[in-house]
C-alpha cells in the first residue's frame, strides 16, 4: 500500500512555520534550563561561589527583595554588561521579583559578593568594593 501526500504551497508554508516555532520554543526551553544555577538554599549558593573560586563568608548573609526594572536606564544597562561578562543576562528577567543576597568575601573586609536569585535560580551577581569610589566586577 502506497501513501501519497500532496502539499500545496500554503500547507507547506504552515508546516514550515510550525516547525520554526517549535524549534524556537525548544531553544528557549533548553536555554532556560542551562542558564540558571540552583540558588534555592544558602548551601547551594555557597557551593556555586566556591565553584567559581570565590570564598564567601556566609556567617552573616543579608537578603533583600528586589524587582528587576521593566526598562533599563544607563545604570542598569552598564550593570547588565557586567552580568554578561559572567554569562548572565538580566534583560530576560525584566519586571520580575528576585532576591539579592550579600556575602562578605572571606579575608577581605572591604569587598562583598552579591548574588541575584529569581525563582530559585542564580541569575546574576557581582563583586563590589566597599571603598569610596570602589569598583564592581563580574563574578567570573
Amino acid at each position: 500500500m502506497k501513501l501519497f501526500v500532496i502539499l500545496n504551497k500554503k500547507n507547506l508554508a504552515i508546516i514550515l512555520a510550525l516547525l520554526i516555532i517549535g524549534f524556537l520554543l525548544m531553544g528557549e526551553f533548553l536555554s532556560a534550563q542551562r542558564s540558571g544555577f540552583d540558588g534555592s538554599t544558602n548551601a547551594l549558593r555557597v557551593e556555586y561561589l566556591k565553584s567559581i573560586k570565590l570564598e564567601p563568608d556566609d556567617s552573616e548573609v543579608a537578603s533583600k527583595n528586589i524587582i528587576i526594572p521593566e526598562r533599563f536606564g544607563e545604570v542598569y544597562e552598564n550593570y547588565n554588561l557586567i552580568q554578561k561578562k559572567a554569562g548572565f543576562d538580566l534583560s530576560r528577567y525584566k519586571g520580575k521579583e528576585a532576591v539579592l543576597y550579600t556575602y562578605g568575601l572571606a579575608g577581605e573586609k572591604d569587598r562583598e559578593i552579591h548574588l541575584i536569585v529569581c525563582d530559585g535560580k542564580i541569575i546574576g551577581g557581582d563583586i563590589a568594593s566597599l571603598k569610596l569610589n570602589g569598583e564592581m566586577k563580574s563574578l567570573k
